[in-house]
């Protein structure tokens, strides 16, 4: 069998593996993912004026997106050390890459969900007008950055020592991601200082992406597109290389 159809078998049965241990909680991830990112954009609306609506509400959805990706991403890898599961894929003859991505996947579309529901508060509520191309458009831009943080919890879950110090530590870079980064306002309006801090963090072009379609388009888009392609890409060979992935 070769290499490719190896690896995606490989990663079928993960993704089996870490679904059945999700779907003992999804009660809890449904209720993360989506109460508490609608209430916050309820709060956040009544805060700003008209013109920013619209990145309160991108700012929103990557908030939703980046916490979940990371913080639970993070806390598998931390439950599965707990529980001696992260030894028994270590001590497998599978890449890295597939243990990271099967962990991932499994909460993508809650991820997903989550971000349609707060779409459709949006439209519902606020008087956002969004098609359905630009939705389908947006829901494509929700993946990429989705992709573009799975690094980030990864790396939390396996230089973490024990779970409580994985899940203090993805909830600080939780936070620093989503309330210290330009998500809710614009990035122009930092220093030019702290904007060229701002643009190392994948979740400034994510928010630069999706507010760019929600506007239209443009050279804009293509270009943090483009950024996030290239996160995605650096993510997943560094996290080939495997990183104390067996000293872990």
């Amino acid at each position: 069998m070769n290499r490719p159809a190896t690896a995606l078998r490989q990663l079928g049965i993960a993704l089996q593996m870490s679904l059945t241990e999700t779907l003992r909680e999804l009660a809890i991830v449904l209720g993360f993912t989506i109460i508490f990112p609608i209430g916050i954009l309820f709060f956040l609306n009544h805060l700003v004026v008209p013109s920013l609506r619209t990145q309160v509400l991108v700012g929103t959805i990557m908030m939703e997106t980046a916490l979940l990706n990371v913080n639970a991403l993070a806390q598998s890898i931390g439950s599965d050390k707990q529980t001696r599961i992260f030894d028994l894929y270590v001590s497998l003859p599978i890449s890295p890459v597939v243990y990271a991505l099967a962990n991932a996947l499994v909460l993508l579309p809650f991820t997903l969900l989550s971000a349609a529901i707060t779409l459709g508060v949006a439209v519902a509520f606020f008087g956002v007008g969004i098609t359905l191309p630009i939705a389908l458009l947006l829901i494509g831009g929700f993946v990429l950055v989705w992709a573009s943080t799975m690094g980030i919890g990864y790396l939390i879950g396996v230089y973490g020592g024990t779970p409580r110090q994985i899940n203090a530590n993805a909830q600080l870079v939780g936070i620093v991601l989503t309330f210290f980064a330009p998500v809710f306002y614009p990035v122009t309006i930092l220093p030019p200082a702290v904007q060229v801090i701002a643009y190392l963090w994948p979740l400034t072009w994510g928010t630069q992406f999706l507010v760019g379609i929600l506007n239209g388009g443009g050279p804009s888009v293509v270009l943090a597109g483009l950024v996030l392609v290239g996160y995605i890409v650096a993510w997943l060979v560094l996290i080939g290389i495997g990183p104390r992935w067996r000293e872990a």
